[in-house]
């Protein structure tokens, strides 16, 4: 609601210039691959990563506990654990491509991270702490991106890049089953009407609603009350 319909810009956080940017860096050397059936060598990710982390600390404001360089440690011992563990086995086919269909007479849109070379969806995060399965959430991301991407088979996997004091890469498959599409095309009809009737809830209970992850907490607080956590 905040940002397509009432168009106000993100402020951004650490968090979202940390993982923007890591992103942005996997894609890159994927995008490459694709044309010279290679990774970029680690020290060409590097740079790339900070080249584009310097682009997003630009936009954002950090709080007292948080500091460039740390960030930057950070997100070069997370590129290398990707590229060196991750990248070698995957021969991409498509990088960032954008797809649109139909889920339950829905219009769906987004860009899928990526798609490799046997119609496998691959999708790349980055998390504070390990995780234990396919969020709710990543789970439904990662169906809808099967039901609309032609050349995709249904098998998924998440790829998720620890930010804890040790960083880690936990990898979790996913052959989305005739239950997955059939709650997409439940639940997409149900979304679509909250909008149209104006029914925009606050998700105060997820693990993203803090003042240090979300850089909307300040307008939410205003419009719908109470307090975002630290």
């Amino acid at each position: 609601m905040f940002r397509y319909l009432l168009d106000i810009k993100d402020p951004g956080t650490a968090a979202t210039a940390l993982g923007t940017a890591f992103h942005q860096t996997i894609a890159h050397n994927f995008q490459r691959k694709i044309e010279t059936a290679r990774d970029l060598s680690l020290a060409e990710c590097l740079e790339f990563f900070r080249n584009a982390l310097g682009r997003q600390l630009e936009t954002v404001r950090l709080q007292k506990d948080e500091h460039p360089m740390e960030l930057l440690e950070l997100g070069e011992t997370m590129v290398a654990k990707y590229i060196e563990e991750a990248a070698p086995s995957i021969q991409p086919a498509a990088v960032e491509s954008r797809v649109s269909g139909v889920i339950g007479g829905v219009k769906v849109s987004g860009y899928v991270d990526l798609l490799d070379t046997e119609g496998r969806l691959i999708d790349s995060k980055s998390s504070t702490k390990p995780i234990k399965g396919i969020a709710h959430d990543h789970r439904l991301q990662l169906t809808s991106y099967a039901m609309i991407t032609p050349a995709a088979t249904g098998n998924c996997r998440l790829d998720t890049v620890t930010k804890g004091k040790t960083v880690t890469l936990i990898q979790k498959s996913l052959c989305v089953s005739e239950k997955d599409r059939q709650y997409a095309e439940v639940i997409y009809p149900m979304v679509q009407d909250s909008i149209c009737e104006g029914i925009f809830l606050p998700r105060r209970s997820s693990s993203l609603c803090s003042r240090r992850y979300c850089g909307y907490w300040a307008v939410c607080e205003k419009e719908y009350g109470g307090s975002v956590r630290e």
